[in-house]
């Protein structure tokens, strides 16, 4: 069955696309003609939407789209799928509109809500601008993509209190189906802000469902045998709020397996993170049909956090996305590979 939220929206004519020497641009539509490549290896292609979006296509149809338009509440990853385009993110669920497949988002800052809807205006009382998003590269190997964001009361746009720049490098998938997304934010605030998110169970104030906030990855509805595991061995909700280098999702899409790894750097503040984790099978009784698989480096989760102009706050992670659920030892591989490298570009 065919996702309804991971359907693209629109489609490009070759008017809207730029050529990559070396790659082949098709025009409309998803399946160009491909026999002159290799079969051996997959034939990748790009589409690029000037000031809207940044896709890397298969002959199966989609890999990923990077989404950065100004007119969007939040820069985000959908669809984000396996090589052979199978979808596994769900993009604002009618229930959940603040979530958007794979994305980045701060939850409060200085008690300002920059991640919910608010019900009377239907937008967050604080707006993530998309000031600036350069593309700087798609070719053979990859992309790279830079974000300037400005954090602001949305109708005060003049009282900007925190800017962060962001550095994506995406991988062209591997031979083994599986490739990489390179995630770098540095958070540089005006004056002293506090970052903060609804507290968990046990802090004053606490909400059951209270830590969440950062970087998300928002599994699509008909994901099945879902199970998520963590570098300490902890496997499922075991695991929620719990603190490991990296956290995996597996399971099975049109009855294939997949699997999306998300792994936290040493040099960020307060790791190994805690992993905010939501497991909600369709015949769940809190949302009976709405599955929920959510899966985020819950970095506020056991405090908010200060930050000043003078010591702004730097972070890193890595992605990893399957078309096959991998051996423990090669997401541990992968790991050992993004703890020891120095910079993103690496990829």
């Amino acid at each position: 069955m065919t996702n309804p939220s991971c359907v693209s929206r629109r489609r490009f004519c070759s008017a809207s696309l730029t050529l990559v020497p070396g790659l082949l641009v098709g025009g409309c539509g998803l399946t160009p003609a491909m026999s002159a490549m290799s079969e051996s290896a997959p034939a990748y292609r790009w589409e690029h939407v000037k000031n809207e979006s940044l896709t890397l296509l298969s002959p199966s149809g989609i890999v990923w789209r990077f989404n950065f338009s100004p007119n969007i509440p939040m820069p985000h990853f959908h669809p984000l799928q396996t090589v052979d385009s199978r979808c596994l993110t769900w993009n604002q669920p009618e229930w959940h509109p603040h979530h958007y497949g794979l994305w980045f988002s701060w939850l409060l800052i200085d008690g300002v809500d920059y991640w919910h809807f608010d019900s009377k205006t239907g937008r967050p009382a604080g707006t993530t601008q998309i000031v600036k998003a350069v593309v700087h590269r798609y070719d053979a190997k990859g992309a790279r993509i830079s974000l300037n964001l400005a954090y602001h009361p949305a109708d005060e746009t003049n009282l900007i209190v925190m800017e962060d720049t962001v550095d994506l490098w995406i991988e062209v998938p591997r031979d083994d189906g599986s490739y990489r997304i390179a995630w770098d934010r540095v958070s540089r605030p005006r004056r002293r802000v506090v970052l903060d998110r609804v507290p968990p169970p046990g802090q004053p104030n606490g909400d059951p469902e209270g830590g969440y906030g950062g970087l998300s990855f928002h599994g699509q509805r008909f994901l099945t045998n879902v199970a998520i595991v963590e570098s300490t061995g902890k496997a499922n909700l075991a695991g929620h709020r719990q603190h490991a280098d990296w956290a995996v999702l597996t399971g099975k899409v049109n009855d294939l397996p997949i699997g999306v790894a998300m792994f936290d750097h040493p040099s960020n503040p307060r790791y190994p993170t805690p992993w905010f984790l939501k497991m909600l099978p369709p015949d769940n009784p809190s949302m009976p049909g709405q599955p929920f698989w959510y899966m985020g480096a819950a970095l506020l989760n056991d405090a908010p956090l200060e930050i000043t102009p003078e010591h702004p706050l730097s972070l890193r992670y890595l992605v990893r996305v399957d078309s096959d659920a991998q051996p423990i030892h090669v997401i541990e591989d992968e790991f050992r590979w993004f703890s020891s490298s120095q910079r993103s570009s690496a990829l």
